[in-house]
C-alpha cells in the first residue's frame, strides 16, 4: 500500500495522547475517566458503566486511526504494462466505384474485397487499421482503431452506394485523392506513435480519372515515411460492366457501338503507384489469390516496438472514509443513549 500524504500518520501519536490523557484522570471521575488498563485488570466489575467506557474509548481510538488513514490517502500500486509488439498502422483505401460490381470474383468485386479485409481483420492482434472508401472523392469510414469488432461493422456496411455517385463531383476513380487521405488518416504528430510501421493498402479495379495526379500524392506518401502496396482487383482481360436499367433490371452497360462495356484498371499505373511508395504491387484476380495477397501484406510489414512500463496508483481511501463517518455515526448515537441513561 501506498500514501500521497503520508506525514498525516502523524495523528495517529494522538492515540498514546488520549491514552495518556485517560490515566491521569483516572481519579477524578472514575464513571467516565476508568483507563483502558484499569478496565483490562478490572474484569471483575461487569457492570454497564465498565464496558460503556471501554467501548467509547475503542471508538474514539478508532475513529482516530481511520481519521488519519484518510487523510494519508492510501492508494493501490499497479504496475502496468503495455506491450505492442510487431504493431503496425494499416489504412485500407477502398474503390466503391460502380465497377466493383462486376462479377469476375464471387460474388463480385466488392463483397469479395470486403470478405477478404473482414478475414484479414480477424488475424490483426497488435495493429491498428482505418478505412477510407472513395470514388470521385474519398471518405473515412473508420479512423485508425483497434476495435476490431467495430471494423467488421464498418465494413459490412460498404457498399457501392457508400457515395453517392448521383452528386456532382463524386462519380469517378480519385485515386490520388484517395492517397492523400489516407496520409492524412496517420497520427503523424503523436510521439507515442513514431515507431510504427505505416501502410497505405490502395485496392481498386479502376485508372485514375479525376482529382490529384496519383503519383504525386504517392510521393507525399513516401516523404511521410508511409509505404504504399496497391492491389489490382480483377480478371486478365476485365469483366462486364454491371448496370442497372430503369426499372432496376441488372444489365450490362454497353459502349456506343453495342458492345459490352468492360471494367479494367490499368495495371502498370498501380505497379508505378506501389514502386514510388516503397511498397509492391499485387493482383488480385479470384477470391483466393485476393486473400493471400492481403495475408502476405499483413507479414511484410511487421517491425518490434519497445515495450512500456509505468506504475499506476488506484485511490483507496473511499473505504476508509466510510468506515470514519460510519464511527462517527455510532459515537454520537452511542453517547447520547448515555445522556438519556444518566
Amino acid at each position: 500500500m501506498n500514501f500521497l500524504h503520508p506525514y498525516n500518520l502523524l495523528f495517529l501519536l494522538l492515540i498514546p495522547i488520549y491514552i495518556g490523557f485517560i490515566y491521569l484522570q483516572k481519579n477524578k471521575k472514575k464513571a467516565i475517566g476508568v483507563s483502558v488498563f484499569d478496565d483490562l485488570l478490572q474484569s471483575s466489575r461487569k457492570n454497564f458503566v465498565y464496558y460503556r467506557n471501554i467501548f467509547n474509548h475503542i471508538l474514539i481510538i478508532l475513529i482516530i486511526i481511520f481519521f488519519s488513514l484518510t487523510l494519508a490517502r492510501p492508494q493501490g500500486k499497479h504496475e502496468k504494462h503495455e506491450v505492442s509488439k510487431n504493431g503496425i498502422d494499416i489504412i485500407i483505401a477502398l474503390d466503391v466505384s460502380e465497377s466493383m460490381l462486376a462479377e469476375d470474383l464471387k460474388p463480385n468485386r466488392i463483397e469479395a474485397a470486403k470478405e477478404s479485409i473482414n478475414k484479414f481483420v480477424k488475424k490483426l492482434e497488435n495493429d491498428r487499421l482505418g478505412i477510407v472508401v472513395f470514388a470521385g472523392m474519398p471518405f473515412t469510414q473508420s479512423p485508425l482503431t483497434f476495435d476490431y469488432n467495430i471494423l467488421s461493422e464498418y465494413i459490412k456496411n460498404i457498399s457501392t452506394d457508400s457515395i453517392n455517385k448521383g452528386v456532382r463531383g463524386l462519380s469517378g476513380t480519385a485515386i490520388g485523392d484517395a492517397i492523400l487521405a489516407g496520409v492524412n488518416r496517420f497520427d503523424k504528430n503523436k510521439e507515442e506513435n513514431e515507431d510504427r510501421t505505416k501502410v497505405l493498402i490502395l485496392l481498386t479495379d479502376g485508372d485514375a480519372n479525376t482529382g490529384v495526379d496519383p503519383e504525386v500524392a504517392a510521393l507525399k506518401a513516401k516523404k511521410e515515411n508511409i509505404r504504399i502496396y496497391t492491389i489490382g482487383i480483377g480478371r486478365e482481360g476485365g469483366a462486364p460492366l454491371i448496370a442497372r436499367d430503369m426499372f432496376g433490371k441488372k444489365t450490362y452497360a454497353r459502349n456506343r457501338d453495342g458492345s459490352v462495356m468492360m471494367a479494367t484498371f490499368n495495371e502498370d499505373a498501380l505497379r508505378k503507384l506501389a514502386s514510388l511508395g516503397g511498397g509492391r504491387y499485387f493482383r488480385a484476380s479470384d477470391n483466393e489469390t485476393f486473400l493471400d495477397v492481403m495475408n502476405e501484406i499483413n507479414s511484410l510489414e511487421k517491425r518490434d516496438i519497445k515495450v512500456n512500463s509505468r506504475t499506476e496508483y488506484s485511490e483507496n481511501f473511499f473505504g476508509y472514509l466510510v468506515v470514519l463517518f460510519l464511527l462517527f455515526f455510532i459515537y454520537i448515537v452511542f453517547n447520547n443513549f448515555k445522556s438519556i441513561r444518566k
